[in-house]
């Protein structure tokens, strides 16, 4: 069984591997009286695993002493929740404050800050064996770029691939395809990666990774469109509730899949029949679908960890 960076007891299980769709389920295990248990704690400290990495990136030395790294998972957890939706959200699940509901609302998308990011830069690395190119966290807080634009930005480090991500965590998984579609439509066009590509090239000067060199000359020579697209995979990752884990509590049995699998092809099917991207047929799409026990229950305990991880 392969090591995994975040993953390490590799309980994601990758069941639908097609070059442009993959599904994942969480494994399940028992608990005390011998229950069915949906193993939400090893799901979630997977998941915060990916804190220090997605905020620091390789803009700092991986080989932090030991005597920093408690200070550093504190700088990273604190970085988290400078940006407003994860600050809002916290607010919601962790102290039931109302008063942020009608702020929320207003956010330009909702479900920002309930961690889709997190999870779709494990998966990159864990599954796709990619690098992030940039920490998006640093660049907000640094430069004062707005949050917006994707929600990763990754590249595959022996080729000259660069993963562009969307995540959603929906309720309704066709609603949160529905939200994907519309990012597809809205940042995969000429002025938004004409933009996008700047603020990449502008983050890269102030980055020290391997391969950085490389990767501003890759990003200068692509002016067109055209080429663009070209070097670009766009991963978009669904996170819903499901009832497979109420039904079944063998993730590995060949009846649970043929349920899973459905699912799947009726989201997928939902997609494909949806998504009118002029250029779909020359984008490298791959469509991630992860569904979960509780999409509350998850959010709740994510915040709870990175809450805490700001006081060790």
């Amino acid at each position: 069984m392969a090591t995994r960076t975040f993953d390490k007891k590799n309980i994601i299980l990758l069941k639908i591997d097609e070059h442009d769709l993959n599904s994942f389920l969480v494994d399940m295990d028992i608990d005390d009286d011998g229950n069915p248990h949906f193993m939400l704690e090893e799901l979630a400290n997977s998941i915060i695993n990916v804190i220090p990495e997605y905020v620091f990136a390789h803009y700092e030395d991986p080989m932090i002493p030991q005597n920093d790294t408690v200070d550093k998972l504190r700088e990273a957890a604190k970085s988290i929740y400078k940006i407003k939706e994860f600050d809002l959200m916290r607010r919601h699940y962790l102290d039931k404050d109302e008063s942020v509901v009608d702020k929320i609302k207003k956010l330009k998308s909702p479900n920002r800050g309930e961690f889709g990011e997190l999870l779709l830069h494990l998966l990159l690395r864990d599954f796709k064996g990619t690098v992030p190119l940039i920490s998006k966290v640093y660049f907000k807080d640094s430069s004062g770029v707005p949050a917006h634009g994707f929600d990763s930005v990754h590249i595959s480090p022996n080729e000259n691939i660069l993963w562009l991500g969307e995540s959603k965590f929906y309720v309704n998984s066709k609603t949160g395809i529905n939200k994907l579609i519309e990012d597809l439509s809205n940042h995969i066009q000429k002025d938004y990666l004409n933009e996008q590509f700047n603020i990449i090239k502008k983050s890269l000067n102030y980055n020290t990774i391997p391969m950085r060199d490389e990767w501003i000359r890759v990003l200068n020579e692509c002016s067109k469109l055209s080429e663009k697209i070209k070097i670009i995979n766009i991963p978009l990752l669904c996170i819903y509730p499901h009832d497979i884990y109420k039904i079944y509590s063998d993730m590995k049995d060949s009846k649970t899949f043929v349920y899973h699998e459905s699912n799947i092809r009726e989201l997928k099917k939902h997609f494909v029949d949806n998504n009118h991207h002029r250029l779909k047929n020359q984008l490298n799409i791959i469509l991630m679908l992860f569904p979960v026990e509780n999409k509350k229950q998850l959010a709740t305990i994510l915040h709870e960890k990175l809450w805490h991880m700001q006081s060790m």
